[in-house]
């Protein structure tokens, strides 16, 4: 009888043996199914890739023509001195206006001179006004460059003949300063020097190189 219970249990063990190399068998297969899939996945992925990399070198000569555009307009954008002698007594910020006694964001800066100093046009521009006020500002003159900046000269008498207009070339006399007058007379004669980008203020500084002068 011992015998003959034996024989069932080795049958058993057996086919426990034989299923469980099966499922190894079937694992490996799926393994190895599973690594061809991923690896031709990833072969097509590079060839995708690669014909990605060929329309990014279309891109990049395109970029390469915007790189060269924005080149271009660094160069456009680069500010002379609106004056000889460099003298800021007021930059861009919150200052307290002697003459008005109030506490307010100074939209520009100033530039002590005297009176008859010559302004320079910052950067090639066409006069986009002229205005005075001679209670408050003086006469302002505006100049309008391209990629949407602006030129602000005030405290200021416009060069004769200046109309608006005008072009004017980087460097070009458009002013001299005037007597101190308006509600900045307390500094003294002086250009303030104010920058627009697209219609908003912008610290002048970011555009002058007021410490190399």
């Amino acid at each position: 009888m011992n015998e003959q219970e034996h024989k069932p249990k080795n049958k058993k063990l057996l086919t426990y043996y034989l299923i469980l190399g099966a499922c190894i068998l079937v694992i490996a297969a799926i393994a190895v199914a599973v690594t061809l899939s991923v690896t031709l996945g990833g072969n097509d992925l590079t060839i995708d890739g690669e014909g990605g990399d060929t329309q990014t070198g279309d891109d990049d000569d395109k970029d390469d023509g915007n790189d060269d555009d924005v080149e271009d307009t660094t160069g456009d954008n680069t500010f002379t001195m609106p004056v000889t002698a460099v003298n800021a007594i007021n930059g861009y910020g919150f200052y307290h206006n002697t003459t008005l006694d109030k506490y307010y964001l100074h939209t520009g800066i100033d530039f002590a001179g005297t009176a008859g100093d010559e302004v320079y046009a910052a950067l090639d521009g066409t006069v986009e006004s002229i205005v005075s006020d001679p209670l408050l500002m003086g006469t302002t003159v505006t100049l309008a460059h391209e990629n949407g900046l602006k030129t602000v000269y005030t405290f200021v008498e416009a060069a004769e003949g200046l109309e608006t207009g005008d072009t004017v070339e980087k460097g070009d006399v458009i002013a001299t300063i005037a007597e101190a007058a308006g509600r900045e007379y307390k500094d003294g004669d002086h250009l303030h020097f104010e920058v627009f980008l697209n219609g908003e203020a912008v610290d002048p500084g970011e555009y002058l190189d007021i410490d190399g002068k």
